[in-house]
């Protein structure tokens, strides 16, 4: 079968000359334990008590393990589902507010909270900079890896404040969410100015619609032909046939369009750069990430034949991606994680590749 990837216009060599810097998430604070302790912790029984209930404790502590051995298949199963239907940051708006007054507020935010990596002058060499594996994005380019916008685009503001807010994994960039959201809108306001002809081509920003996952995300019929378009897609080239990051051009991608190397992301670290949800393996199959070697597929997905390509083949994919998150890296092949899709929980705790490419 004639690979799709030699079909459509190569895109790489274009994103990776383009003009472009990276950014980064701190994992968020694991709360379960804390409050499990916070509950029982104190509780103390007296010492007759606490003697003759361990045999009873043993007896549960076993029932309660061969529970999670026998459910663990359905819980892990419907955790990208649920995953899907988790919340998202609030939906804010930008308050009303003159524009120059807000330009000054965010002005003073940048000085205060960004300068330092992204540079005065909003070209990613502030004096943290060099210490930094993942070099902090230049503002002065327009170029915008992470974005709801069709490739070659700007973002949107709601783009630029979602970043701003949920941070950057993998990278120095934090999420801000306990800023104000007025300060975040005036950071907005005032990114936009580095880039001087941002007015006349925010035009063209016009955000890519991503659907609510289907029902049928992550199910074996799903990972099973998420499998077949990755090999249609000839994505092992770059991610690996295991998706680890090891495919034959991974060595030979020229630098991204900041000068920095690239390399192609391990899928089976967990989150992407922009997000571990459904919707973010999504919406960068759909964009692209401007400045890199990865295309847009929306031409692809968004004009399926019936045949190579298939109506909805696009959350099959992303079906496919999710489901080598939970992979080991000594472990099953790709045949057997397409037969075994209920592994796919998140493996958002492995260590972190600050070398990595989004």
């Amino acid at each position: 079968m004639t690979k799709i990837s030699e079909q459509i216009p190569r895109q790489t060599e274009r994103n990776a000359t383009s003009p472009l810097s990276q950014r980064g998430e701190r994992p968020r604070p694991e709360r379960a334990t804390a409050a499990r302790e916070a509950c029982c912790g104190s509780v103390v029984r007296p010492r007759e008590r606490l003697v003759a209930s361990r045999g009873a404790r043993a007896l549960v502590a076993e029932r309660h393990r061969r529970g999670r051995e026998r459910f663990a298949p359905a819980v892990l199963a419907a955790a990208l589902l649920a995953l899907a239907a988790a919340p998202r940051e609030a939906r804010a708006t930008p308050p009303a507010a003159p524009l120059a007054d807000t330009i000054a507020r965010g002005k003073a935010v940048y000085e205060m909270y960004c300068a330092g990596c992204h540079g005065v002058n909003g070209d990613g060499k502030g004096p943290a900079s060099a210490m930094l594996l993942v070099k902090p994005r230049d503002f002065t380019s327009g170029v915008y890896k992470f974005r709801s916008t069709p490739n070659g685009a700007l973002p949107t503001d709601a783009d630029l404040f979602r970043t701003i807010t949920n941070g950057v994994n993998r990278t120095s960039m934090p999420e801000s969410s306990l800023l104000p959201e007025r300060e975040r809108w005036a950071l907005v306001a005032y990114l936009k100015t580095f880039y001087p002809r941002w007015a006349e081509e925010e035009s063209a920003a016009i955000p890519i619609h991503v659907p609510r996952p289907p029902a049928t995300l992550g199910s074996p019929e799903s990972v099973a032909r998420g499998r077949e378009l990755y090999e249609l897609l000839d994505c092992g080239r770059c991610h690996g046939d295991a998706g680890r990051g090891d495919g034959p051009s991974a060595a030979t991608l020229a630098s991204d369009g900041w000068g920095n190397p690239q390399k192609p992301f391990d899928f089976t670290k967990g989150a992407l750069k922009s997000g571990a949800a459904p919707e973010d393996v999504y919406r960068t199959f759909m964009t692209g990430l401007n400045g890199t070697a990865m295309p847009s597929y929306a031409d692809v997905f968004d004009n399926p034949n019936g045949e190579s390509i298939r109506p909805g083949d696009a959350w099959n994919l992303v079906s496919y991606i999710m489901s080598l998150r939970a992979a080991p890296r000594g472990g099953a092949t790709l045949a057997a994680r397409a037969d075994a899709p209920d592994q796919l929980a998140a493996a958002d705790a492995a260590p972190r590749d600050h070398q990595e490419a989004p």
